[in-house]
């Protein structure tokens, strides 16, 4: 069993990830060592310490926390959502270490630690192996997540499209139609930091900008989703596509690939641009695209009454709060 620093688990990202893919039930982008470390670069306290992380491997299995001040609570590394799951690898090594390094560590301070372990699957393999805790906690309690929208891609479009009902059929018939003087460009391969001012321009002539709601317009969250393009585009992992007409920029749909999942991030459109439909048709577009490039999980994050019209199935999620 070895505890690492931040800087020991950032060089060690790669094996990391190779855990997380195979995690059963596991939301491979969100739970992935870059969401993660951008996560904990961005979205926690400023007075966040080094000995407060919880990261520790043992022969591929790994536990991925960090205590949070005033509960003392050990949560996921990105705590906002709880996407990922802070197990990886084997789910019955991985609860095998999360109780072995729960009990040394506990020995060490002399009182019991507290876990939240996001990210589950509701009765997938990862919560059924959790249970063998149950009957020794001191503390079990059970939360909603946040569950996740997919699509699956698995035998192409034409099939996802066919299972819609005939109105939705009619409006993706609407949004393949030919706008003139509209072109969508591919700016994956586009230098980052051109990639992120040209959404952000976007951004800001959208709607929620107006509103003051736009998540773009909360300085962490901006860095956050500026880390994550850029540690994307290192991968070759970034997939953006912008539609623009007349030399203007007029939506944009951000995203990013693991494996064979496609993680959906952010789109948006300019007000000015409303009535075109431009959301569906990046949106269709996109689907296309990731087909071809032999996606077969688009997922689409968190639930919201829209989706529901694209999605094939809500995968369920849990918490579990748990006092060793």
């Amino acid at each position: 069993m070895k505890r690492l620093t931040l800087a020991e688990f950032r060089s060690r990202a790669e094996e990391y990830a190779v855990a997380v893919a195979v995690t059963p039930g596991a939301c491979e982008f969100c739970s992935g060592p870059l969401w993660q470390l951008a996560a904990r670069e961005h979205l926690v306290s400023a007075n966040a310490k080094e000995e407060d992380l919880f990261i520790v491997e043992r022969e591929e299995a790994w536990l991925l926390f960090a205590r949070q001040e005033p509960t003392g609570i050990h949560f996921p590394l990105e705590a906002s959502w709880m996407f990922g799951c802070p197990l990886a690898g084997d789910p019955e090594a991985a609860v095998s270490l999360l109780s072995d390094a729960a009990r040394g560590e506990s020995l060490r301070r002399g009182q019991p630690l507290a876990f939240f372990i996001g990210g589950l699957t509701v009765d997938g393999a990862v919560h059924r192996a959790l249970q063998a805790l149950r009957p020794v906690s001191r503390c079990w309690r059970e939360y909603p997540g946040m569950d996740l929208m997919q699509i699956d891609l698995a035998d192409g479009v034409e099939a996802w499209a066919e299972r819609r009902s005939k109105k939705f059929r009619r409006l993706l018939r609407e949004a393949s139609a030919v706008v003139s003087g509209l072109e969508i460009l591919d700016l994956s391969l586009a230098e980052p930091g051109a990639i992120y001012e040209r959404i952000l321009a976007i951004q800001r002539a959208s709607y929620k900008w107006q509103e003051g709601t736009d998540i773009f317009q909360m300085p962490g969250y901006a860095a956050f989703y500026r880390t994550l393009l850029g540690g994307l585009h290192a991968t070759g992992n970034l997939r953006v596509l912008i539609a623009r007409r007349d030399g203007i920029d007029l939506a944009h749909i951000f995203g990013g690939v693991a494996g064979t999942t496609y993680r959906g991030l952010q789109m948006s459109y300019i007000e000015e641009a409303r009535d075109l439909g431009l959301g569906n048709r990046l949106q269709l577009e996109n689907l296309r695209r990731c087909a071809d490039g032999g996606i077969v999980t688009y997922d689409l994050g968190m639930h919201s009454p829209y989706k529901e019209r694209w999605a094939d199935r809500c995968e369920k999620r849990i918490g579990v709060l748990w006092v060793g």
